[in-house]
């Protein structure tokens, strides 16, 4: 019974650390949209959102082990659970959505550091048996999701998730137990620059108020003066940031630019291009996309495995395939093959890196990834707010097909221009993988 138990919470731990940045999203989307005239109950979709892509970066000043951080991130995964049973409540509901934020964002990264010390140290292994009670778990989830939804009862889903991450809690447990590595509590990891990281925290908490109120702006009509003040002081503050991070950079380069540029793509895909397809296609998209994400991720390894120098090529094309109806969700699958291929090669190349510590080395690409995905993101908002501004026109209608304002032109040439600067990226980065070749 007890061998039952640790399997299953075990499996549970790697359900959530694989799909753990979406389920709280969509319950949280799921929220928003059966009370979308409250502004209220926004507010937790857009600070998990928002602390989500913050997350990674406040690794930075912890110097806590992995094993001690998944603890965190199913505790703060409980709490922030049960804490959405008050979502009507503004306080509450912020509260939740920043805990399930923080959650999500660490509970990858962090487990995929324990794993593969286990593995290295072949003290721990993910079996079969594991795969088994993560998938029982999912289909439960799904179904308990779904009728939640239907019934429009949320709490039984965000309980059902709470109890789903004390599993969870129970399985980071059982892991640190059986990896020799973190039986050593005086292990810390080290943190240089105290002084100079308090400094770039204060930057992190007034970019965490910029890139909420960008994320407001998406639901609501605001001031077009207003909305480009802050998108370009988010742009200032970030600029500062990627300033902090510049040692980091010089000393894994070009693995750096590749993480960065990996940020970028996965924004194209699981943002950028839900709100382009829906006005596109005048549907709601999200959930093929992430078929279509969830997909190219786990085939592309497999698939890209002996042509894995041509990636790049695959995601270029993929990008200018997005530039025609016809082809854009193919467009999509061949960039989602290239983040699963491109995945596997920087965590391989990251873990043995000479440079860094192994258990910060998953923890820097994730937070040169979301360097990426932040900067994507503005990129994108100040060239709406800057085409909102001169041509006063409603930055609604660039999100949402009911509101009148941008035409189908602007629309096709605002994509063009996204397209064109991940395009730009990819080739840079392409070029300096292939010049100073460390991931092969």
């Amino acid at each position: 019974m007890r061998q039952t138990f640790e399997t299953f919470s075990v499996g549970v731990l790697n359900l959530l650390a694989n799909a753990g940045v979406v389920i709280p999203y969509f319950f949280c989307l799921m929220l928003y949209t059966q009370n979308s005239g409250d502004p209220i109950f926004a507010l937790p979709f857009l600070m998990l959102y928002t602390f989500r892509c913050i997350g990674m970066l406040l690794t930075v000043y912890i110097d806590w082990t992995a094993s001690t951080m998944i603890d965190l991130s199913n505790i703060f995964g409980i709490v922030g659970s049960f804490t959405m049973f008050f979502a009507a409540n503004l306080v509450m509901g912020i509260i939740g959505g920043i805990l399930l934020g923080l959650s999500s964002s660490w509970i990858w990264p962090y487990f995929l550091t324990m794993r593969s010390r286990g593995k290295l140290d072949e003290d721990f292994h993910i079996t079969k048996n594991h795969w088994i009670a993560a998938l029982v778990a999912m289909v439960i989830l799904v179904g308990v999701g779904y009728f939640s939804n239907k019934a429009q009862i949320l709490d039984v889903a965000f309980g059902f998730l709470g109890l789903i991450f004390i599993f969870s809690w129970f399985g980071g447990i059982y892991m640190r137990h059986q990896i020799d590595f973190y039986q050593n509590s005086d292990y810390k990891i080290s943190i240089q620059n105290p002084s100079k990281l308090l400094l770039s925290l204060v930057f992190l908490a007034i970019l965490v108020i910029l890139i909420f109120s960008i994320r407001y702006s998406r639901l609501t009509t605001t001031s077009s003066s207003m909305d480009l003040i802050i998108c370009l002081l988010a742009v200032i503050v970030l600029a500062t940031l990627i300033y902090f991070q510049l040692d980091i950079h010089r000393k894994i380069f070009p693995l750096s630019l590749a993480a960065i540029n990996r940020g970028v793509v996965m924004n194209f895909l699981l943002l950028y291009s839900i709100f382009d397809s829906t006005i596109r296609f005048k549907f709601n998209s999200t959930m093929i996309i992430f078929i279509i994400y969830l997909v190219g991720f786990e085939l592309g390894p497999i698939l890209l495995k002996k042509i894995r120098k041509f990636r790049y090529h695959i995601l270029i094309i993929g990008i200018i395939f997005t530039l025609w109806n016809p082809t854009y969700f193919v467009g999509l699958l061949l960039s989602a093959l290239f983040i699963g291929a491109d995945n596997v090669i920087l965590n391989d190349s990251l873990y043995t890196h000479p440079n860094l510590d192994g258990e910060r080395a998953f923890l820097i690409k994730y937070q040169l990834s979301s360097i990426g995905n932040i900067s994507q993101q503005l990129i994108y908002m100040t060239t709406i707010y800057i085409l909102s501004y001169s041509l006063d026109i409603n930055v609604l209608s660039f999100f949402d097909q009911s509101v009148s304002g941008a035409s189908s032109t602007l629309l096709t040439t605002v994509h063009f221009f996204i397209s064109l600067g991940v395009i730009a990226l990819a080739g840079i980065t392409y070029y300096s993988v292939k010049k100073y070749p460390i991931v092969k």
